[in-house]
């Protein structure tokens, strides 16, 4: 595969101050033409509860970073490298917590390597064909080879609504990353995982959702959970597309409540 050779994800390892007695981080994978800051409510709410946590950056979304040239951006190898990563920097499976795109890389992950993943959640986002005015909106901006600003405030809105000025600010320097890590990625996004990746997944699944959600359906997020008894639904009332960051304490204590009494695994 392209882009398989070594390729190490950017980590921000965080420790909590007195621990809960969870050896397995919670890993947090950001969405498409966002970045990490956005899990900061989230995180310190896992922190204080006594959880370790990893907040990650997909590939060419870190400060700074330049891709190889030999990379290809999929979500095959986008998964590939968060999964070196994890390798060479814990002894065991992890908490995968996915948002959006972040959420299509996490199941990808769990598909491929199950002995990573204790548990997998996916936050806002199921394997579902998305809105075909934001996929037709979205592909005229791969066409013309930049994110136009028309197109950045829609996606804003679907996002967070109307947030505060100095939330906009900082939620929105996803869009400052590069077109080359931007298109590919986003293109990844449109496409979806491969149809045979949700039935590969075993490790216990939950879905997060806003019930406002405007990305995704509650119907879409609903009919995905129903099809395996592994999975579960927790919506969060009145909440959108970010539901993590509009709701971070409710989504801490429906990741606790589902880490509990999901891992370890009975016996």
């Amino acid at each position: 595969m392209a882009g398989s050779e070594a390729l190490f994800t950017s980590v921000d390892i965080r420790t909590p101050v007195v621990s809960a007695g969870e050896t397995a981080p919670a890993v947090l994978i950001h969405g498409w033409a966002s970045t990490s800051a956005y899990w900061e409510p989230l995180a310190g709410k896992l922190l204080d509860a006594g959880y370790p946590v990893w907040i990650a950056d997909l590939p060419g979304y870190h400060p700074g970073e330049v891709l190889s040239p030999q990379f290809e951006w999929t979500l095959e190898s986008a998964a590939a490298s968060l999964a070196a990563t994890l390798e060479a920097k814990h002894s065991g499976p992890v908490h995968l917590v996915g948002h959006s795109l972040g959420g299509s890389v996490a199941l990808t992950l769990a598909a491929g390597f199950p002995q990573l993943t204790a548990t997998l959640t996916l936050v806002g986002m199921v394997p579902a064909p998305p809105n075909e005015g934001f996929r037709s909106m979205l592909q005229a901006q791969w066409k013309q080879g930049f994110i136009d600003a028309g197109t950045k405030v829609r996606c804003m809105a679907a996002w967070y609504g109307d947030p505060p000025y100095q939330d906009e600010e900082l939620l929105s320097r996803g869009f400052d990353i590069p077109f080359e890590v931007l298109g590919p990625s986003g293109e990844a996004a449109m496409t979806g995982v491969e149809p045979s990746v949700p039935g590969r997944v075993h490790a216990p699944l939950l879905v997060l959702a806003g019930t406002a959600d405007r990305v995704r359906s509650m119907e879409q997020m609903a009919a995905f959970v129903d099809a395996d008894p592994r999975r579960r639904l927790k919506a969060i009332p009145g909440a959108g597309h970010s539901v993590h960051w509009e709701q971070p304490q409710q989504c801490a204590e429906a990741l606790q409540e589902f880490w509990k009494t999901s891992w370890p695994p009975p016996a």
